[in-house]
């Protein structure tokens, strides 16, 4: 069972073997909940050293579980099922949490007052 804010890694297939790295979305409610199949999601990705952050991104490191710097897309919310889930990595800091929400909150031009 996956928890929101965990960091996993996707199951491998044929279009992409190493599977990718994910922060889990869904509250824990959805996450625990057997009548639900799947999650929402926010995929990331392996972040180049040169490569420079786009403004709908953040970036989460060791910190965060993950095994590399990953660049997190925050301007797409996916939905996957749960037996997409591999292995988990860890659970993404307070520090980014924080910066994911905002991030958010931000891309969706979402008022918060």
């Amino acid at each position: 069972m996956s928890r929101q804010w965990e960091t996993w890694m996707t199951r491998g297939d044929e279009q992409d073997p190493h599977g990718h790295p994910l922060i889990v979305f869904s509250n824990d409610e959805a996450c625990a909940d057997a009548n639900r199949a799947s999650l929402n999601v926010l995929f990331g990705s392996t972040k180049r050293p040169a490569m420079a952050s786009r403004p709908f991104e953040i970036v989460c490191d060791e910190a965060d579980g993950f095994e590399k710097s990953t660049v997190i897309d925050c301007s797409r919310i996916f939905f996957i099922s749960k037996g997409k889930l591999g292995h988990r990595l860890g659970s993404v800091s307070q520090v980014r949490r924080v910066q994911t929400c905002r991030k958010i909150a931000e891309v969706f031009r979402l008022v918060l007052h």
